[in-house]
């Protein structure tokens, strides 16, 4: 048993490592953080739109988190920037986009 539980720590730090270089900061046992994504234009962002996707120890991940579909859901034309909230607990990871526009 006890090696059972060694194994799945070192897979979740190894998971953890690997999805944390795209990141700018992370955690292996908690985050929860929001990052600046990037600009787009000078447009006024009164309308903000929100997509999410959830990853379970880096081995199933379901949802889209993308910068199109937040802008979908808000009914923006006219991205101005987007940030990145991501929420790990122990490799249950939630991330979510926001999109700012008009």
């Amino acid at each position: 048993m006890k090696k059972i539980f060694l194994a799945m720590v070192l897979a979740l730090c190894f998971c953890s490592s690997v999805s944390a270089a795209e990141e700018g900061v992370y955690g292996v046992i908690y985050k929860n953080a929001t990052e600046p994504g990037v600009g787009f234009s000078t447009a006024n962002p009164v309308k903000t739109g929100e997509a999410s996707c959830t990853s379970v120890f880096g081995i199933v991940a379901v949802g889209n988190c993308s910068v199109n579909k937040a802008a979908q859901k808000a009914e923006i034309n006219n991205i101005s920037y987007y940030d990145i909230h991501t929420l790990n607990i122990l490799g249950f990871k939630r991330l979510t986009v926001h999109a700012y526009g008009e």
